[in-house]
């Protein structure tokens, strides 16, 4: 029984994309705290991507993250 709790929080590690103190930050899962926020105020994004990053954006990879942020910024 262990074994499986033991994989099924392997499975469930990721990143989550949010919001802290009004700026765009990276949690890794089960983390209080932000690995990283970035000096980018959430308000100088449109209101729908601003409500999306309320919520929390979830990757199961520090690749899947680099690449959604690399295509978000690109398609600007």
């Amino acid at each position: 029984m262990k074994l499986k709790k033991m994989i099924a929080s392997v499975l469930l590690f990721g990143f989550l994309l949010g919001v802290y103190e009004g700026n765009v930050a990276v949690w890794m899962d089960g983390k209080k705290e932000p690995v990283r926020v970035f000096p980018y105020s959430v308000t100088l994004l449109p209101q729908r991507d601003q409500k999306r990053l309320e919520k929390g954006l979830h990757f199961n990879s520090i690749g899947e993250l680099k690449d959604f942020i690399e295509d978000y910024l690109s398609g600007r």
